[in-house]
C-alpha cells in the first residue's frame, strides 16, 4: 500500500501540471508573420456595468456569459502601429458605439490607429467585440508591420466598414413629436365642437368662395371658438418653424434672445408657448389695425372675411411647412446647409400670392373702392412683409 501514494501523487501532479498549460496556452494565438507583436490586450477587457453606469474589468467566472467586451485603446501613445483583431468564433466590430464590420471566424482585421486617429479625433478609442460569450476566443494586439508582404489572412477593416451609427436622440427631435401630438389633440377638438366650419376652412377652394350669401363670415366670427383656435394652432406651428430654424443656426428676428441657450426638453417646449403666445397676439393685434383702417376706409364691412380668409391660407400653409419640416428631420434629411439662402422664398411668394388672392376675391364693386381696397391690402399686407422682410435676417 505504501507504494502506490507517491504513484498517485505524481499521477495527480502530472494532470494537474498538464491542464494549467492547456488552460494558459488556449487563448494564445500569435499574429501573422510581417507583424511583431507590442501589446496583448488579453488581461484588459472590460465589461459594462450596469450598476456603475461604467465599464469595469473583465471577471472570470462573473462575466463569462456576456457578449460584449470592450477595450480602451491609447490612440496617442500607440500611433504608426497596427491594432489586429482576431476571432475564434464569427463576431461584430464597434468603435465608439458604431457597428463598423464583421470579424470572420479565425481571420485576423488590421486597424491603422494614425487612420483612426485621424478619423476620431480622440485620445482614447473604445473598441467593443460582439459575439461568443467570454474572451477566450478573442485577441487584440498592439503590432509592428515588419515590411509590405503578401498578407493573405488579412481582412482590412477600413476598406468594409459598414459605419451604421446609431441614431442620436436629440432634445429638438421629442419635442417635435410632443408638439405634433398637441397640435393633432387641439384640431381634433375643433373638429368635435364644429364640423362643418372644421371641414370648410381647411378646404383650399373655400379661400376663393365670395359668394356674398355663403361666407364663412357669417358663421364664424373673428372672435368665435373655432376661429380662435384655429389662431392657436397657426401660431403654434410658426413657433415650431423658428424653433427649427433657430436650432439649424438661422436665426429669425433675433429670437435666439428669448430663447434657452443649450436647450433641453422642457427649455424648448417652453420657447415654443411663449413663441406661439407672440404670434397669437401679433394675429390679433393685425386684426384690430384690420379694423381701424377698414373703418377709416369705409370697409368696415370687408374687415371680417379677409381676417378669415387670412387665418385659413396662414393654417394650411404652416401646416405644409409643418409636415415637411417634421418629415424631413423624422428622416434625417439635412436640406437646411444646401438651401439656406432660399429659405425666405417660400414664405416670400405665400405672402405675394396671398396678396393678389384677397384682391381677387374682395371683389370690387366700383374704381374709388377698387383704390381703396387696394390700398387697404398693402396696409395690411405689403407693408408688414417689406418691414418683416427687411428685419428677418
Amino acid at each position: 500500500m505504501k507504494s502506490i501514494y507517491p504513484t498517485v501523487f505524481w499521477a495527480f501532479f502530472t494532470a494537474l501540471g498538464l491542464l494549467g498549460t492547456l488552460t494558459h496556452g488556449a487563448p494564445k494565438v500569435n499574429p501573422p508573420r510581417q507583424f511583431f507583436p507590442v501589446y496583448n490586450y488579453q488581461d484588459d477587457w472590460l465589461v459594462y456595468n450596469e450598476n456603475y453606469k461604467n465599464y469595469v474589468p473583465f471577471s472570470q467566472g462573473v462575466n463569462e456569459g456576456t457578449r460584449f467586451t470592450s477595450l480602451y485603446i491609447d490612440l496617442v501613445k500607440n500611433r504608426r502601429y497596427s491594432l489586429l483583431v482576431h476571432s475564434e468564433n464569427e463576431s461584430y466590430l464597434f468603435l465608439e458605439g458604431a457597428l463598423q464590420n464583421r470579424i470572420d471566424a479565425g481571420k485576423w482585421q488590421e486597424l491603422n490607429l494614425d487612420s483612426l486617429y485621424r478619423l476620431y479625433h480622440k485620445d482614447e478609442l473604445l473598441l467593443t467585440l460582439y459575439g461568443n460569450p467570454g474572451i477566450a476566443d478573442k485577441t487584440v494586439i498592439i503590432c509592428n508591420k515588419k515590411k509590405e508582404t503578401d498578407a493573405e489572412t488579412i481582412a482590412p477593416a477600413r476598406s468594409s466598414f459598414i459605419n451604421i451609427k446609431p441614431v442620436s436622440l436629440s432634445p429638438f427631435g421629442t419635442f417635435a413629436g410632443i408638439a405634433l401630438i398637441i397640435i393633432l389633440i387641439l384640431n381634433a377638438w375643433i373638429f368635435n365642437l364644429n364640423p362643418l366650419s372644421f371641414i370648410r376652412l381647411i378646404n383650399p377652394i373655400e379661400f376663393f368662395n365670395n359668394d356674398p350669401r355663403d361666407q364663412l363670415s357669417k358663421i364664424n366670427k373673428p372672435y368665435s371658438n373655432t376661429v380662435i383656435f384655429f389662431v392657436v394652432i397657426s401660431s403654434m406651428m410658426m413657433g415650431f418653424t423658428v424653433i427649427y430654424l433657430s436650432v439649424n443656426r438661422l436665426n429669425l428676428f433675433s429670437v435666439s434672445t428669448i430663447l434657452s441657450e443649450k436647450a433641453n426638453t422642457l427649455q424648448i417646449l417652453g420657447d415654443f408657448f411663449i413663441l406661439s403666445l407672440i404670434f397669437f397676439l401679433l394675429i390679433y393685434a393685425k386684426y384690430v389695425f384690420m379694423v381701424l383702417a377698414g373703418n377709416m376706409l369705409n370697409l368696415d364691412k370687408q374687415v371680417d372675411i379677409m381676417f378669415i380668409k387670412i387665418v385659413q391660407s396662414s393654417y394650411l400653409f404652416y401646416a405644409l411647412i409643418f409636415l415637411v419640416i417634421f418629415g424631413l428631420y423624422s428622416n434625417h434629411i439635412n436640406w437646411l446647409d444646401a438651401s439656406r439662402p432660399y429659405v425666405l422664398l417660400p414664405f416670400l411668394f405665400f405672402y405675394l400670392a396671398r396678396f393678389v388672392g384677397l384682391y381677387v376675391v374682395a371683389k370690387p364693386t366700383g374704381s374709388l373702392i377698387n383704390l381703396y381696397l387696394f390700398s387697404y391690402l398693402c396696409v395690411i399686407e405689403i407693408i408688414p412683409l417689406i418691414v418683416s422682410m427687411k428685419f428677418a435676417l
